[in-house]
Order: structure tokens, then C-alpha cells, then sequence
């Protein structure tokens, strides 16, 4: 300061645009006027972010501002320019979505900006709000990898990325995902979290490049139609009880059809596609996964009906489990030892909540002195108490088998919720 040198301005360019990046693109804009050094930094800048019409007065003039800017980087003079990194568009903070005439610019922006980015971010609204349409989502671009969805509402029958043969990552949190079918070649990681789905059909997920499935809660309508996804090496599921895929009179396993969530599970026909009784709706899906994580409220029906046409994880080697698995004479703990040929590592993660391990005999019966994997190495049992639960559960594993010094228990402190006590079982009466 004292000397007057502009250290900032003798900066390489990749570190400016690193600090740029941090800033929206109207401030990265402004930077011109800096001096002359900075005129065209902004142009060669890797990395767009638009955070909304907050601070320019009106939503036009925020409009025309993304307009100009987008035209300058990718429509100007027609000539080829290498695609950004990454090009993010946040919505959510002031409300600039509600209009449909700003929905229309935003349904062109994100048209105009996805074949020149590899990474696009899509945040329109708040997670409280509404989710907001888009004219369509049948995306082209040579170059784009991964497409991060927050709030948006997709309409279309068919979620089809087949003219994204690069996108090989696909995250949508807190969608309306009314669709019958998501198509991609090329998709190897998919998350789908706190998303609405339809009541009465499923949304067929076929993806023959996936690597990693996260399904985190469907709200209030139906899980997916799990297909054919050879490569699926990993994959997380957690269902509450705001999905349809549930008991409505509170039943562990169903109550015969019923209710509405049991009777309609395979389809109504008067609104909807039906689904064959005798397949599997989601565990097929799963069978090829070596790393499978599983957790359920107790009335979800999903899981329980499927593993009546149970798939052989041949590839399984650790599973992990919650309390659901112990409901109605723990039919699936027993299934699933019995359906894993090579699993090494078993995890059953007990809740705070009611007990549901029972001590009588499932439906599964054993195929021999022990249902377990010779390849099973340990059985991890979390628990925030060691109780008369956890003493159920391990009369239920050791008499199917599973040897007590296979067995771990880990107990969280209640009080501080993060200190662990580790057990090794040696005797239990």
C-alpha cells in the first residue's frame, strides 16, 4: 500500500480467476473498470454464478444483464470457445422464480449455457417452497458431467439424457420428479433426496453405467422401478413414513390390502401402469451392489414385499440395516444372510425408538446349522443402549449360526450423542 505497487494485478491469471469465482458474475463484471490489466479477465473466466435479481432494482434488468452476458460468452461471434467448468444459476433467495415470464428466461439461460459447461447448478427455490417447472429437461450438450437440480419440477414422461454422452453425474434434492422413466447411457452416480414423487406410478430408473445409487426419502409418492444396472457397486436407500410405499394402518410387513398404500402398490390401473405381481419392484435393482445400505420406518412396505421374490446378492460384501429388518420375526435379517453368498460385514443400526425384534420364527427358515456367508467376517450391532433388545438380537444371530466373537456392539454415549463404548461378546445369558 505504502509503495503504491499493485501486487493483485501482477497475479497470474488462474489465481485471479480462482478468487473470482467466488464472487456473482455482475461483481466479476465490475472488475473491468479496476484497471487496465482486469478489461479482459472476466471474459477468460472459467466459471459463471448468478444468485438472482436481489439488489438490481428489477427482475428486467437482471434479466438483460444474463442475457448480455451470456450472449457474450457463448453466442457472440460464433466462434468455437472452450466449454466453462462450471455455470451456476441460484434462484431460491428472492423469490425471482414465481414469475412465468422469468421462468421462461430461465428455462432459455439454462438452454443456452448447457452445451458450453461441464457443470451446471440448478437452485430455484427455497426447500419449504414449491418447486419450480422448466420448460424441459431434454438437455443436449457434448460436454456437460454433472447436473445439480434443487427445486425444480420435471413434467416430462421421459428424464432423457442420452444427448449428454458425458454426463456421468445426476443430483436432484427436493424435486417434483413426475416422470415414468429416467434414461442415460452414460450416468455413473445418482442422487435423488427429499424429492416428490407420483402416488400411482413409479418412475423406472434402467441405467446400465450406474456405479452409485443415493435414494433419500421419496415424499409422498412412489419409490422407483428398479431395472438392470450391472456396474452398481454401491448404493443407499432411506424410505420414511411420508412415502406411499407404506402400511397406512401401521402394519410391518402389510394388512392384506387394505389401504390405500397396499392395495395400490403394484398399480391402479384406472390411473396408471400396472406392475408384474410376481417380480421384484426395487431389490432386483440391487443385486449387483458389493456395498448396500438399507434403512426404513417400520411401516414401509417396500423391502418386506419384495424379499418374498428375493434377488441373490452374489456381489454383496457389506450390508447395512436398520430396525425394519427385525419387524415380524426378523423374516428379513434371516433372507438376506441367506441371499448373500459372500457378505463379509453385517451392520444393524437399532433406533432409540420401540423394540421390534421378536424372538419368534420367520417365514425364512434356515437352509442349514448357519444361514450366514461363510466369508462373514463380523456382525456390527449400533445401539444407543445395550438392552434387552440388543440381548434378543443376539440370541436371534447366534441361533442361526453367527458365533458370539463375530459379534461387535457399539454403544453412543446418550449423553454427548458422538463418545462410543466398544463390546466384544463373550457370554450372554
Amino acid at each position: 500500500m505504502a509503495s503504491g505497487v499493485d501486487s493483485i494485478s501482477a497475479l497470474p491469471d488462474d489465481v485471479l480467476h480462482s478468487v473470482l469465482r467466488l464472487l456473482p458474475a455482475e461483481e466479476v463484471v465490475r472488475t473491468c473498470v479496476l484497471a487496465r490489466r482486469w478489461r479482459g479477465v472476466w471474459r477468460s473466466m472459467p466459471s459463471l454464478r448468478f444468485n438472482g435479481a436481489e439488489g438490481w432494482g428489477s427482475a428486467d434488468r437482471f434479466a438483460q444483464f444474463v442475457d448480455h452476458l451470456l450472449h457474450l460468452r457463448f453466442g457472440g461471434d460464433g466462434g468455437a470457445r472452450p466449454p466453462l467448468d462450471s455455470c451456476e444459476f441460484d434462484f431460491d433467495a428472492d423469490g425471482f422464480m414465481q414469475l412465468p415470464a422469468n421462468e421462461r428466461h430461465a428455462s432459455h439461460w439454462i438452454w443456452q449455457a448447457v452445451p458450453h459447461v461441464r457443470v451446471l447448478r440448478l437452485h430455484v427455490v427455497e426447500f419449504e417452497q414449491e418447486p419450480s417447472p422448466l420448460s424441459d429437461l431434454r438437455l443436449v450438450s457434448q460436454h456437460l458431467t454433472r447436473l445439480d437440480l434443487v427445486g425444480v419440477a420435471v413434467n416430462d414422461s421421459v428424464m432423457d439424457f442420452s444427448g449428454c454422452p458425458a454426463l456421468v453425474e445426476l443430483s436432484m434434492e427436493v424435486c417434483d420428479v413426475f416422470a415414468n422413466q429416467l434414461l442415460s447411457p452414460s450416468l455413473k452416480h445418482l442422487r435423488i433426496a427429499r424429492c416428490f414423487t407420483a402416488e400411482d406410478t413409479r418412475i423406472l430408473i434402467s441405467l446400465p453405467s450406474l456405479v452409485s445409487l443415493e435414494l433419500i426419502v421419496c415424499r409422498q409418492g412412489r419409490s422407483p422401478l428398479l431395472g438392470s444396472m450391472p456396474l452398481l457397486a454401491r448404493a443407499v436407500v432411506v424410505l420414511k413414513n411420508d412415502c406411499a410405499d407404506r402400511c397406512f394402518k401401521g402394519r410391518f410387513n402389510d394388512c392384506g390390502d387394505t389401504c390405500y398404500g397396499c392395495r395400490y402398490y403394484y398399480g391402479d390401473p384406472e390411473f396408471g401402469p400396472t406392475y408384474d405381481r410376481n417380480d421384484s419392484i426395487f431389490l432386483k435393482g440391487l443385486s449387483e451392489a458389493t456395498d448396500l445400505e438399507l434403512s426404513a420406518d417400520s411401516d414401509v412396505i417396500l423391502f418386506d414385499r419384495d424379499l418374498k421374490r428375493c434377488p441373490t446378492f452374489t456381489k454383496l460384501k457389506t450390508l447395512l440395516l436398520n430396525d425394519w429388518c427385525l419387524a415380524a420375526g426378523h423374516n428379513a435379517l434371516i433372507c438376506f444372510l441367506q441371499h448373500s453368498p459372500i457378505l463379509e460385514k453385517l451392520t444393524l443400526q437399532l433406533s432409540k425408538g420401540p423394540s421390534y425384534v421378536s424372538e419368534t420364527q420367520g417365514i425364512y427358515k434356515p437352509l442349514g446349522q448357519s444361514v450366514a456367508s461363510h466369508c462373514l467376517k463380523i456382525v456390527e450391532i449400533k445401539c444407543a443402549n445395550v438392552d434387552s433388545k440388543v440381548h434378543r438380537l443376539l440370541k436371534i444371530l447366534t441361533t442361526y449360526g453367527i458365533r458370539l466373537e463375530q459379534i461387535r456392539v457399539k454403544q453412543t454415549s446418550r449423553i454427548s450423542g458422538s463418545e462410543c463404548f466398544n463390546f466384544v461378546c463373550t457370554d450372554f445369558s
